[in-house]
Order: structure tokens, then C-alpha cells, then sequence
């Protein structure tokens, strides 16, 4: 089976490694959100590698996902975090439109309080925009604010919009701009989305939020085919995010929707490797070749 891992964090220095684990695990290709994660620059908001601009707004870098991008053009690919408030916004985002190993934007639109209330009022407008001139989709870390969504997606219906984390976040961020709600609540909410045809959802860190801490995760399975019978199997990608997944292997994380007896084989097809060829415009390599 072509399995796809739709979102990887990958660190300098790691791409061989990383390549000798896919091989082990029998994974053909991961997108990378390079991300070189330390929790005091996190909070800073330093999401390193990349460096602050004039305004306060942080350009992202992806050296490594691009040097594994030449090295490997079969297994690796790559996503780019991009922010609104950039002053090159328009010549950022096109300049990534250009390159062969950009598959997408990835856009963390409620990161403050701040841009919480932007994306709430319309404040993304430009940047999609611009992402749909560009014609390449938007991954979106919207916990709390997938309400907000709507208006967006039936502005842009060009755009293809890809929601992180199956639509949800840290409890204290989701609710209805009222207050907090459960995950098995504000599920429905993300639900919803499905209406519109130019929205998937990335099934990531089902674990975490649904409390499911040992494999095969089974408290994880009603929620799955819940949103397979809302969106259809071609509008969910699995993506592992391992490395933001303490205490689950990467193979586990990898392997307990294909071995999952609830979902069948057509539909673990889609969501582990043919929806993200899909969007992302990338197929898979020829295994002949």
C-alpha cells in the first residue's frame, strides 16, 4: 500500500535517518513542515529555522526539506508556513508557487489571540487570495475557529483548503468564541465542514484528543468513521506528526489505520496515501522505475 505521511517535522541533518525509518516502516513519502522544535523559542514564537521581519511578522526556511526534496524527489516534499502580516507576502507565496518540491501553504491562523481575531473577520482574505492565484492548497491549524471557515471557503471555491489535526486543538482554544468544549462536541462542528467540496481534513493526532493512548487505539475508531461518512475517504489524508506525538512510534501512528478491521481496504487507500497524491499534486513514483 502507498502510504503518505501528510505532515513530518523534519530537523536538520536527519534526512538519511529519516529515509532508513520510511524504508523499516514501509512509508513512500512524507511532506515536511520543517520545524526545529525547542518550547522556549516556541513560546517566543521563534519557529525556527527562519528569522523575524521588521513588523514582528517570522519568515519561515526549509533548507533541509528542500535539500531532501533534490536528494530524494520521490520520498520527500514539502510544506511551507507562511503569515499574513509578511510584507512580501505576494512575492513570498508566488516565488513557493514556482518550486517543484512546495506542494502547499500551511497557515497557523489562530497561533495569538491576535490572529485568532483576524481569521475571525475576514484578515486572511489576501492570503487566499493569493494562494488561489498561486493554485496551490492551504493547510490550515485552526483549533477553536473551524466555524470561521465557511466564509472562506465559499469565497475561495478554487482554493482547496486542508484542515489540521482532525479540526481541533488544546480544550482551552475550542469552543464557539463562548468558552471551551469537549473534543467529542466540538467534533460535530468540524463535521460540518464537509458540505463544502473544496475542504479535506487531516486526520492527526486522533490519539491525543480522542483519549486513545495505547495502540490499536480503539476509542479512535467510531470518530474515523464518522468523518470518513461526513467528508468520504477521498477528502481524509493521515499525516503521523510524530514528533509533536510523545509516547506513540512513528510505525504505530503509520499502521493502526491499516490495520484497522472497521475501515475497508478502498478506504484505507485513500486516506493513507491516494487523497494526498491528490491534493498535493504529487504522484507516487513508478515501482518499476
Amino acid at each position: 500500500m502507498d502510504i503518505f505521511d501528510a505532515q513530518f517535522h523534519m530537523t536538520a541533518g536527519s534526512i538519511e535517518s529519516t529515509l532508513a525509518a520510511m524504508d523499516a516502516i514501509g512509508i513512500a513519502s512524507v511532506l515536511i513542515d520543517e520545524f526545529w522544535f525547542d518550547p522556549v523559542e516556541f513560546a517566543e514564537g521563534r519557529l525556527n529555522p527562519g528569522y523575524p521581519l521588521a513588523n514582528g511578522a517570522w519568515r519561515s526556511m526549509w533548507p533541509t526539506a528542500e535539500l531532501a526534496s533534490i536528494l530524494h524527489p520521490d520520498r520527500f516534499s514539502s510544506f511551507v508556513r507562511v503569515e499574513r502580516r509578511d510584507p512580501d507576502l505576494d512575492a513570498v507565496m508566488r516565488l513557493l508557487g514556482t518550486s517543484p518540491f512546495t506542494r502547499a501553504f500551511r497557515v497557523l491562523a489562530t497561533r495569538t489571540p491576535e490572529e485568532s481575531e483576524a481569521f475571525a473577520g475576514g484578515g486572511y482574505d489576501e492570503l487566499f487570495a493569493i494562494a488561489s492565484g498561486v493554485g496551490m492548497p492551504v493547510c490550515l491549524y485552526i483549533p477553536g475557529a473551524v466555524h470561521h471557515l465557511p466564509r472562506y471557503l465559499e469565497r475561495y471555491p478554487d482554493l482547496t483548503f486542508v484542515v489540521d489535526h482532525c479540526g481541533m486543538g488544546p480544550p482551552e482554544r475550542q469552543g464557539r468564541d463562548d468558552g471551551p468544549v469537549p473534543h467529542e462536541q466540538y467534533f460535530d462542528v468540524v463535521l460540518e465542514l464537509a458540505q463544502h467540496p473544496n475542504v479535506a481534513l487531516k486526520w492527526s493526532h486522533a490519539q491525543r484528543l480522542f483519549d486513545a493512548p495505547d495502540r490499536p487505539y480503539e476509542p479512535v475508531r467510531p470518530f474515523l468513521r464518522r468523518a470518513i461518512d461526513a467528508f468520504g475517504a477521498d477528502r481524509l489524508l493521515w499525516a503521523s506528526d510524530v514528533s509533536m506525538m510523545p509516547g506513540h512510534t512513528w510505525s504505530d501512528l503509520a499502521h493502526y489505520i491499516r490495520d484497522d478491521p472497521t475501515v475497508t481496504e478502498d478506504e484505507k487507500a485513500w486516506i493513507l496515501g491516494r487523497t494526498a497524491r491528490r491534493i498535493f499534486d504529487w504522484p507516487a513514483a513508478d515501482p518499476a522505475a
